[in-house]
């Protein structure tokens, strides 16, 4: 099916994409007033899905201050099968996304009633094995006394001009420090090294959004009784001992890092071939 027929689904209607409408004259247009989570499904299963469900909820009640009841996880996932169905996914690896978006109609006043709309999105996922460079950029993460670092807010611009920075530095993605300068994230996705017997990856004080996959992996990595996990502040300069570096996020889950600005690493070592099949084992236990 070519994209410009690509079937959505818009408030329970499943209709083509270029026939998904909202107002124009809403805050979801003039600010970005809205939350969305992304994650992948292989043959119609979902890795702990019920976890991105609740943070989705979590930015409904931020943005609407509780006026509108958070959304059901069953009808949820029964209206993404719907839309795997139509668009002929349910065999295979599909990227889905639900976006929540607010349309208040007066400003930055809040309304009691609020009117919003849910889009769920679904396209085949290509395969993507390939290890990632990293340049570090000027630009930071946002720190979370100005929003809520945990969310998956639409507003994210800094994610895109960092990517973008990146870019034109001739790196597949940025990485981004905090204003007071420790390693923070992607501008995709969460970021792991290994040192020694030691996992390391910065901490929530980092202003990072804590993903899925990351949480998921660091409950995984935990139970390995021949390793450390340490979550902290790190400077750049942790980097240099590392062996091994990956990042992680609900789409591609682990994918492995092979530069970060002038330091290299190794991809396809004995670890990153044992992350890869504890990481296999782990989600069988946790997909429906």
């Amino acid at each position: 099916m070519s994209k410009k027929f690509h079937i959505v689904l818009l408030n329970d209607d499943i209709l083509p994409q270029d026939e998904a409408l909202i107002p124009a004259d809403g805050s979801a247009v003039r600010y970005g007033t809205g939350c969305f989570e992304t994650f992948r499904t292989d043959s119609g299963k979902i890795f702990k899905f019920s976890e991105h469900i609740r943070r989705l909820n979590r930015g409904i009640q931020y943005l609407s201050g509780g006026s509108i009841i958070p959304v059901d996880a069953k009808k949820i996932l029964g209206q993404v099968h719907k839309l795997l169905e139509v668009n002929d996914l349910l065999t295979k690896s599909s990227r889905v996304r639900i976006q929540f978006l607010l349309n208040e109609n007066s400003g930055y006043e809040p309304e009691i009633n609020p009117n919003f709309h849910l889009l769920i999105t679904a396209l085949e996922l290509q395969a993507n094995s390939k290890s990632l460079s990293l340049e570090p950029v000027d630009t930071t993460v946002i720190p979370s006394t100005s929003r809520p670092t945990d969310l998956k807010l639409s507003n994210m611009l800094h994610y895109r001009n960092a990517w973008r920075e990146a870019r034109r530095k001739g790196a597949d993605d940025a990485m981004l420090l905090t204003q007071d300068g420790f390693l923070a994230e992607t501008s995709i996705a969460n970021i792991f090294w290994k040192s020694g017997r030691t996992i390391y990856t910065p901490d929530q004080s980092c202003d990072i959004l804590p993903g899925v996959m990351r949480n998921s992996l660091i409950d995984l990595l935990a139970g390995i009784n021949t390793l450390n996990v340490e979550e902290g502040r790190f400077k750049p300069n942790y980097l240099k001992s590392a062996e091994t570096v990956w990042v992680t996020n609900s789409i591609r889950e682990i994918q492995f890092v092979n530069r970060v600005n002038d330091l290299n690493y190794d991809t396809d070592s004995e670890f990153c071939r044992t992350l890869k099949n504890w990481f296999k084992d782990y989600k069988k236990e946790n997909i429906s």
